[in-house]
């Protein structure tokens, strides 16, 4: 990013209009960041959601370093800030994810990308975004947006009320589930609005898979204390199994909650997986 300031070619652009900021001005803090790729040519498009449990975002983790990996791999990479925190409200960032696609699909000549096809990376509570996004019922097509050829989800906080299913012996666990559900929980439907389980189930992924939802590619960590794989990414595994849905899946051994692109880690080779995974999708067609 700080590369991209010197030569003049970073930008950032609000998502919503100034009418829409109008109408609701909490849509002031949505913002795009765009990360051109060296090569000049059009390349297919990829959307970074950082997690942040919906209370913030981990954007220096992974936003940031993610599109700038993808950029070395020689993709044009947008990282959305949507609302999380105090700006966040029902289904938000959805909306903002679907307003950042149909952005940047009004505008793919500027950008110079290719939006069939097009992949959405998320992790934690970003992997829940891009996870409800690919639904027909919560996602792209009840927000009018176009449908994604392919989901990447990095230790996704999936099954947002796991931690009601936990023995009662697994206190720690548990307690790590309730924390991060019910913050997440709060700031997507309010103090009293987390309660209603209607709500609460709108964003249990595995809930809402259907034969026709989009590959995913996923991986998760055997040390993820905060969203257990066994409670997330192997309940979506089955789901997606179920319905007959194209999936990867990589866990790997000890890894914990919040790498981002892995560095340094037995996972560092997750976004050549991923990428392999996407194009081998969507060359299918």
């Amino acid at each position: 990013m700080e590369l991209l300031k010197k030569e003049g070619r970073f930008r950032q652009y609000p998502v919503y209009s100034m009418e829409e900021i109008a109408e609701r001005k909490k849509r002031g803090a949505v913002r795009l960041s765009v990360f051109p790729n060296d090569s000049g040519k059009r390349t297919r498009c990829i959307i970074v959601c950082p997690g942040g449990g919906y209370a913030h975002l981990c954007t220096v983790k992974e936003g940031y370093p993610v599109a700038a990996r993808l950029n070395e791999l020689g993709y044009t990479a947008f990282v959305l800030e949507y609302r999380a925190g105090l700006d966040c409200s029902s289904h938000a960032p959805m909306h903002d994810l679907s307003a950042a696609v149909r952005f940047i699909q009004a505008r793919a000549e500027q950008f110079n990308v290719d939006m069939d096809g097009y992949a959405v990376i998320g992790f934690s509570a970003g992997g829940n975004l891009a996870g409800i996004f690919g639904t027909r019922a919560w996602g792209y097509e009840k927000y009018n947006a176009k449908k994604p050829g392919c989901l990447i989800l990095g230790y996704p906080w999936t099954n947002v009320n796991h931690w009601m299913q936990h023995p009662y012996w697994n206190i720690w666990v548990a307690l790590m589930g309730i924390w991060l559900s019910e913050r997440g929980n709060i700031y997507m439907f309010g103090p009293r609005g987390h309660f209603r389980k209607n709500k609460r189930e709108s964003l249990c992924v595995q809930k809402w898979i259907t034969p026709d939802y989009p590959p995913v590619y996923m991986f998760g960590g055997g040390n993820d204390v905060l969203v257990p794989t066994a409670a997330h990414t192997d309940v979506l595994a089955k789901a997606l199994e179920e319905n007959g849905v194209p999936y990867k899946y990589d866990k790997f051994f000890g890894l914990p909650h919040g790498v981002g692109i892995g560095k340094h880690t037995n996972a560092e080779n997750w976004m050549l997986n991923a990428l392999s995974f996407w194009n081998s999708c969507v060359d299918k067609g």
